[in-house]
């Protein structure tokens, strides 16, 4: 009896363990397939991705590939572009199909051959033979890192946020920090290969990249014009917190003489005529936009938007800075844009002897013979001044100074050091009516939608 009882619990063991077995067999197998083709189709989608992104890329570079279709392989995937034409010689519409195989066991059970995964996308974009990127996309442009014949140079303590292009020589000396890709046209000095540069391109560099940027002020000048924003004098302003500005013309300049012994040196001081005049922001001009047919005296605390173009210098009183601080919350709709014909200027006044803050997309381009300089004012004579904390973009023709160090140590000896960080606000969105690229033989390609 004891024997029958024994085989009896030893059968019912064995049945139950190779129920158990079997169940884990089974799920072993549907976790198995679940990963192959979770792991295929991420294979495929990326794939449709990335052929989308190459398709574009080579639409970019041959306009004649609009009706044509290709195939591209990768991750063992395969995906078809095609390229429809919406409107000729205008808008075009990249399709992307894409397929691959997995592995599914009980898929190949039943129909002895492998799953096959598909996925697409599709996007719509539009040419465009004209301007269409403003300037202030760009954090740091200069068709030349030479000021008056000598190198100006990146040095230690600067550090730079966002994208960096010279069509010159980049100059470093000592660790100065790039924290986004640096690109040079005739190259970077000291080469970055060699042992001499210190220099931290935490981003990346490159050599060999040209990018000619003339602009057009036109766009600008009918936007101040349409706007009732034309000023025919020049003028000084001082934006306030509350979205308010204190304008006063300026009727002219006294030469003052200022600091001792090796700071000896003279400044401009603009004469301002009474009284003050206090209006909105928005008040200055309809379209955003003024045009000054002077030179501009400029501080405070923008509340707004406004893009300030001046046919003579833009002076930098004081700090500059948005009411809403873009460092802080990223989604700040504070915008300015300072565009002078001739130089955006750090004034050597008395706020500005130990730091200032600028928050704006700045240029100082003419596209003539002349060359214009984001500049500060007695670079080579005044003491030690703090450093630049800006915010934004700078563009110019030929690289300004702000400051001078000594050679053997590295150690700033007149003027400031740097602290360049670019607003990342400005890859989509830019100052009222702010200077538009023009890229002289090449058809621009935006993105209109994006379907994956």
């Amino acid at each position: 009896m004891f024997g029958k009882t024994s085989l009896l619990i030893l059968i019912g063991f064995m049945t139950a363990f190779s129920i158990y077995h079997i169940r884990l067999t089974r799920a072993v197998i549907s976790a198995t397939d679940s990963f192959s083709y979770y792991y295929s189709k991420t294979l495929v989608h990326e794939t449709a991705v990335s052929a989308m992104n190459i398709g574009v890329s080579r639409l970019w570079k041959d306009a004649t590939l609009v009706g044509s279709s290709f195939n591209v392989i990768m991750n063992n995937c395969t995906a078809l572009v095609r390229i429809h034409t919406v409107i000729p010689d205008s808008v075009v519409r990249l399709s992307v199909r894409a397929w691959g195989y997995a592995f599914v066991d009980t898929y190949y059970a039943k129909y002895k051959k492998p799953y096959k995964i598909e996925d697409s996308s599709f996007a719509y974009f539009v040419y465009s033979s004209g301007p269409v990127t403003p300037a202030s996309k760009y954090f740091w442009f200069t068709g030349t890192e030479f000021y008056q014949g000598a190198p100006v140079y990146w040095i230690d303590g600067d550090t730079v946020w966002g994208p960096v292009h010279t069509n010159g020589v980049l100059h470093t000396y000592g660790s100065p920090v790039f924290y986004d890709k640096v690109t040079a046209y005739s190259g970077i000095n000291p080469q970055p290969t060699s042992n001499r540069n210190k220099a931290k391109f935490y981003g990346g560099w490159e050599v060999g990249i040209y990018a000619e940027i003339p602009v057009d002020m036109t766009r600008t000048k009918t936007a101040a014009i349409n706007g009732g924003g034309v000023f025919n004098q020049s003028v000084y302003l001082k934006f306030l917190p509350n979205g308010k500005v204190v304008k006063r013309n300026i009727t002219g300049w006294e030469t003052q003489n200022i600091g001792t012994g090796q700071y000896s040196r003279t400044r401009q001081v603009p004469i301002l005529s009474p009284p003050d005049t206090v209006a909105n922001v928005s008040a200055l001009s309809g379209t955003g936009v003024i045009w000054v047919r002077g030179e501009v005296v400029v501080e405070g605390t923008l509340n707004g938007q406004l893009t300030i173009l001046a046919d003579g210098n833009i002076r930098i009183w004081d700090d500059l800075k948005y009411a809403d601080d873009p460092n802080v919350n990223p989604n700040s709709d504070d915008f300015l844009g300072l565009v002078s014909y001739r130089n955006v200027i750090i004034a050597d006044s008395d706020p500005n002897q130990n730091d200032v803050i600028i928050q704006a997309a700045i240029m100082a381009w003419d596209g003539g013979a002349n060359d214009r300089n984001f500049i500060a004012e007695n670079w080579n004579k005044r003491p030690p001044s703090g450093a630049i904390y800006l915010t934004g973009g700078i563009c110019q023709e030929e690289r300004g100074p702000v400051g001078q160090f000594a050679g053997g140590s590295g150690i700033i000896q007149n003027g400031f050091s740097k602290r360049y960080r670019y607003d990342p606000r400005f890859r989509d969105k830019a100052p009222p009516y702010y200077p538009l690229v023009n890229y002289r033989g090449i058809r621009q390609l935006q993105l209109i939608s994006w379907w994956e």
